[in-house]
């Protein structure tokens, strides 16, 4: 009984890490993708930290990964174009609908995308959308499969688990600090 009991904790905290561990890594990977590849390189306006927390994460993309891996798991898509395809879809739609939310929650835009070709009252346009699309298309054909599998590999690490703590640990106090200390959307 007690085995058992000791069995059942392990998958509990393993699945608990594994899935914490993917909303860390999207989450990072959205950091890069704005403060690094859209200020630095695309607009070439040097360094911008684009999160509304201090470290490198941005959680919005981690939420929004899990949204886009249940939709993918519910349609049993994998191929890499339908994959684009519908990711391109969810994604315009879901950015759309988060300018008006963020309109009336916050008064102002966060993007404005004018300048754009074939924008939509500067909220929506093709070139980010396809962007999305990519994106979308290599976390969930190439990225997220390379993590499960990795994941496999060290699961029962003493390293991993202590690198995983550090790391969640570091983004829970940025979220305290962040929430005691105020936004940085000013």
């Amino acid at each position: 009984m007690i085995m058992e009991n000791n069995t059942d904790k392990l998958k509990i905290w393993n699945t608990f890490r594994d899935y914490m561990e993917y909303f860390l890594i999207y989450a990072f990977f959205g950091w890069i993708y704005e403060s690094i590849w859209c200020c630095m390189i695309y607009h070439k306006r040097g360094f911008i930290n684009r999160g509304v927390l201090f470290g490198p994460w941005l959680p919005i993309y981690g939420f929004v990964f899990f949204a886009i891996w249940g939709i993918f798991k519910l349609l049993k898509v994998k191929k890499a174009i339908p994959v684009f395809l519908i990711g391109t879809a969810v994604a315009t739609l879901a950015e759309l609908s988060a300018s008006y939310v963020i309109d009336i929650v916050i008064g102002k835009a966060l993007w404005d995308y004018h300048g754009y070709f074939m924008n939509f009252d500067g909220r929506i346009a093709l070139e980010p959308s396809l962007m999305f699309g990519l994106l979308i298309c290599a976390a969930v054909c190439l990225i997220q499969p390379a993590i499960i599998k990795l994941q496999g590999k060290i699961r029962d690490s003493k390293v991993h688990n202590i690198i995983f703590a550090v790391i969640a640990v570091l983004f829970v106090i940025d979220l305290i600090c962040r929430i005691w200390l105020g936004s940085n959307m000013k």
